[in-house]
This record gives structure tokens, sequence and C-alpha cells, in this order.
């Protein structure tokens, strides 16, 4: 019996989320800045002496979060199916070309996080993805992790029923939804500069116009957490909430402010959501012994 293992981390997405899929890259440049986290996807591949295959894997956090546990776990599936010609990059795009052919459209954010890990700045050119230069400030960094908090809503999303309308209209040239998704890039590259000097005041600002410009491309995306969310800014407990992934339900962010940490944990546990802990994970997919 041969049996190679491979984990991958998910990720939490700050801004630029659905400029990334190719819908879009093939006409216009998109870019994102997401944080690979301390939340892994699990994958162990079997293979015994008659050269039966055998898979199972499993994910640190609930599927249907917006932490893009699916793009970790194929990550993870396919370094394993792949092992003997690996590279990060090769693993992030198998998993991407694996996620077209499930159906539904698909950016590439998700796997280049899982793959590589860390803080990425990434810049989307059609079929390309180059990792920009970014260099954010490790106490920007360390305030993230301390103050963003990140919570389950339990409400599930499948993100395939959020995108297919919103590019529907997208392809039919809708203005506003084209005009959305061109904010949201550059609200992308206004975070990496946020990031970068670590202005703590833009990076709260850009996390509400994420969600407002959201709004625009469909009010479905934030609808599910929105009255938590708002009576949390109305208490000033948080100055900033962002759902994650395509929204519709799982996770969201909520930026708190520094003396309300335990009372927004507090808040979610009361109102049934799961605190989910993180830190900062930069090692990206790994082959395990």
């Amino acid at each position: 019996m041969s049996t190679i293992k491979a984990s991958a981390p998910v990720r939490i997405d700050l801004a630029g989320g659905w400029s990334d899929v190719t819908h879009y890259t093939n006409k216009f440049s998109g870019a994102v800045v997401n944080i690979a986290i301390n939340k892994r996807a699990h994958a162990v591949l079997n293979i015994d002496d008659e050269g039966y295959l055998k898979v199972n894997y499993d994910c640190d956090v609930p599927v249907g979060t917006g932490l893009g546990t699916s793009s970790a776990i194929n990550v993870a599936l396919l370094t394993c199916i792949n092992h003997s010609n690996f590279s990060p990059e090769k693993s992030a795009e198998l998993a991407h070309k694996f996620e077209i052919l499930l159906g539904g459209p698909v950016g590439r954010q998700d796997q280049w996080a899982s793959a590589f890990g860390g803080i990425q700045y990434l810049q989307f050119n059609e079929e390309e993805v180059e990792k920009l230069q970014f260099e954010p400030m490790p106490s920007a960094i360390q305030w993230l992790e301390k103050h963003l908090i990140i919570a389950h809503s339990r409400i599930p999303h499948k993100s395939g029923e959020v995108h297919s309308p919103i590019w529907e209209k997208f392809n039919q040239n809708d203005t506003q939804i084209i005009e959305a998704i061109s904010k949201l890039k550059l609200l992308a590259d206004d975070m990496a500069n946020a990031l970068e000097s670590d202005n703590r005041t833009a990076i709260s600002e850009i996390l509400n116009n994420v969600t407002n410009t959201t709004d625009k491309l469909s009010t479905s995306i934030n609808d599910p957490v929105r009255d938590m969310c708002d009576s949390l800014m109305k208490n000033n407990t948080i100055t900033a909430w962002k759902v994650m992934g395509a929204g519709g339900g799982g996770a969201v962010a909520l930026l708190s402010k520094s003396d309300k940490i335990n009372e927004t944990k507090k808040a979610c546990e009361i109102a049934g959501w799961m605190v989910i802990e993180w830190s900062v994970d930069n090692q990206g997919v790994l082959i395990e012994k």
C-alpha cells in the first residue's frame, strides 16, 4: 500500500472578489487581496498493490462558509494525485480546471491562496495569474489577526446560485454589474496599499465599501447576515463587516473595536454563529509524510 497525504489552507478574502472570474478577466484586469489561514483541507490517496485507488478528504471548517473550502480540498486532492510532478502553481491550475468541469463560473483566487499560502495580492488577465509585489506591514497583519473576527452564520449557501444570475447580467453588458465588479477590483488595489502602510482607518473603510459595492451586484449577497452586522455597527461594537466569498450566507468578517473583541465574539455566539479563530498560514499546500 502506498499512501500520499496533502493539505492546503482555506482563505479569507479582503477585497477584489468577483474580479477573478474568467467572465470578467477575459475583458478586464482583475485583482484580489486575500489571506490563507490556519484551517486546512486534508486529502489522503491510497494506492494498493494492484493499483486500486482510494481517496479520503476532510476540512477543518464546514463547507459552504465562503472560505474557499472546495478549492482547498481540490488543491490538496490534486496535489496527492499529481505528487510526482507537483508545484503550487500546477496544483492551483489543476484545481481550477477541475472546478470548471463541475460547472458554473469559477474564479482563481481561492486555488492560488490555498496553493501558495500567506497574504496574496493577485492580478488576473485572461487566463494568467500574477503574484504582485506586496509587502504588508507585519503590524497591520497582527492587528487583523486580533480584530478581524471570522464567524460562520451557519446559513447554508451555494456560491453557484449566487454567481449565476449576476454573470448572466454581466454577459448581457449590464452597466451596473460591470461597474460594480470594476470598483471591487480597485478596492483590492486600495486594500493592498492600506496594508502596506498599516492604514487601519482605510482598511475599515475599504471593507465597508466592498459590502456596499456587492449590494449593487445583488442584495442577496449580504441580506442573510445584514441585520446582525448592522446591529453591531449601530452598537458601536464593530467598524466594518464583509461576507466571505460569494455570500448569501456562510461566514462573515467583523472588524471589531479594540475594546469590544470579546463582546463581538459573544454576540456571535448568542446569535448561534460559530466563531472561527484564525491566524495567517504562510505554508500553502503541503505534501505530508
